[in-house]
């Protein structure tokens, strides 16, 4: 392989055989990956991103073609020589953030066991935890961290082992604008050092500061003279602010302990929701916009503060079917295939029209082909769709969103944004917490939230 490259592949192909269906994950895709580059592998969910970088990192086979990494042939290489290759010649970040750690182990224990396998010449664990963010958080388990922060953490895991290859698998989709724009310009400066990465996308910023693109659709490679920049998306269909209230929240606080430390994840919040809004919820990872829409939805209690509950008549406590929530880790049911997922609150509640309901979520959010397969069988991006149409399948009165657009695609997106638009039209108040500013060109009403902290002005973004 010349030496300019650091990776590539020729028709190579990749097949998943499930319980299901026969998923044709790459089709002929030839690819050459410059050394000492960062290259960006876009698509939208569902394209083969992931698949493409399992194999380069070493973690699957390609049922045919050709494939080398470093000078090492992995179409051809045994279980033992790929786990080697792994160990020795690649960093690899998982797509979701928890899945890069081990539960009880601390942020500072995972980057020293990294430290350890590194060559020499590689970054101290110290360093590169303070340049992504995350230096005060070294003694803090994986689970006390925000999705950015574990995102930024697993990245330092990888960083840190020193290897010449990166390979990561949409590690921005978590992390707010700045903390983005801080995780590139290190991996920039790492490229123009020597260092071969190569992440998976479907953020415009990162396609920005790539030295070099590639974009699969439907697991083929996109010629260059057919790939598209997606059009700038458009705004749900404004709603007054003058609807009846659904949810006051007055004065709520929320700390946690970590070790000799108190967070004030919620310090003194203030929010009013009223019905039939779009609501977006916008702060830095870390904020303490999850742990908001915890309290909200009853999934945590405030140690200070009241959240009231507006009926038609009089304030009552919220029945179960009245709150909806899409959390970070979706909770679909791994047993069931998405359709099964989705109609399962409607079978429980015995709603007569929940086949035509389900038709039309899915149809709405592009998942009308995958309705048999499992979750496990689909993109993140694809599960996280599957989990908002089961949040909406009975049109709560209250839907909490958790950056429910973090691992779609630009199109993917609008189709989320059209459906809360949507949802809202039908009397669904919708609070969404996100760091992405351009999913608040659909919202009625911008919250903004810092250091747990939050303020409601009312401006239209």
């Amino acid at each position: 392989m010349p030496s300019e490259w650091a990776a590539r592949c020729r028709e190579l192909e990749k097949v998943y055989r499930t319980a299901t269906a026969t998923v044709h994950a790459l089709r002929g895709v030839t690819i050459e990956f410059p050394r000492s580059r960062m290259t960006a592998v876009a698509g939208p969910s569902g394209s083969g991103k992931s698949s493409l970088l399992r194999l380069l990192a070493g973690l699957d086979r390609p049922t045919s073609g050709i494939l080398e990494v470093d000078g090492v042939q992995l179409h051809r290489a045994t279980g033992r020589a790929r786990r080697a290759f792994r160990r020795r010649r690649v960093g690899y970040v998982f797509q979701r953030p928890s899945d890069n750690f081990i539960p009880h182990l601390t942020v500072g224990q995972h980057l020293a066991m990294a430290a350890r396998s590194a060559g020499e010449g590689a970054p101290s664990m110290k360093e590169v935890a303070e340049e992504l963010g995350i230096g005060g958080r070294l003694d803090h388990l994986p689970s006390a961290l925000s999705g950015g922060e574990q995102e930024r953490a697993a990245v330092a895991q990888a960083l840190v082992r020193g290897t010449d290859i990166i390979v990561a698998d949409e590690p921005t989709a978590d992390l707010d604008t700045a903390s983005t724009e801080t995780l590139l310009a290190r991996l920039s400066a790492l490229a123009s050092e020597g260092l071969t990465i190569i992440l998976a996308t479907h953020d415009a910023s990162v396609r920005r500061a790539a030295d070099h693109v590639v974009e699969l659709d439907h697991g083929s490679l996109v010629p260059a003279s057919r790939r598209r920049t997606p059009a700038p998306a458009g705004r749900a269909s404004a709603r007054g602010t003058t609807a009846p209230l659904l949810v006051t929240a007055t004065g709520l606080v929320r700390s946690f302990a970590r070790g000799p430390e108190t967070v004030h994840a919620v310090d003194h919040a203030d929010l009013t929701l009223r019905e039939g809004e779009v609501v977006a919820l916008l702060g830095r990872s870390g904020s303490g916009k999850t742990t908001l829409l915890d309290l909200l939805g009853g999934w945590e209690r405030p140690d200070a503060g009241a959240i009231t509950w507006h009926g038609d008549v009089a304030v009552r406590e919220p029945a179960w079917e009245d709150v909806s929530i899409v959390p970070q880790q979706l909770g679909l049911i791994e047993e069931f295939s998405l359709r099964r997922n989705v109609e399962y609150p409607l079978r429980l509640a015995g709603t007569p029209d929940a086949d035509r309901r389900v038709d039309g979520l899915f149809e709405k959010l592009r998942l009308s082909h995958l309705g048999d397969r499992f979750p496990g069988e689909v993109s993140v991006g694809e599960q996280q769709r599957a989990a908002l149409a089961r949040a909406l399948a009975r049109r709560p009165r209250l839907l909490l969103a958790d950056e429910p657009t973090g691992h779609q695609d630009r199109e993917s997106a609008r189709a989320v944004a059209q459906l809360l638009g949507e949802a809202a039209s039908e009397g669904t108040c919708c609070l969404v917490a996100t760091h992405e500013q351009h999913l608040s060109a659909f919202a009625d009403r911008v919250v903004r939230m810092a250091d747990g902290r939050v303020s409601e002005d009312g401006s239209r973004p």
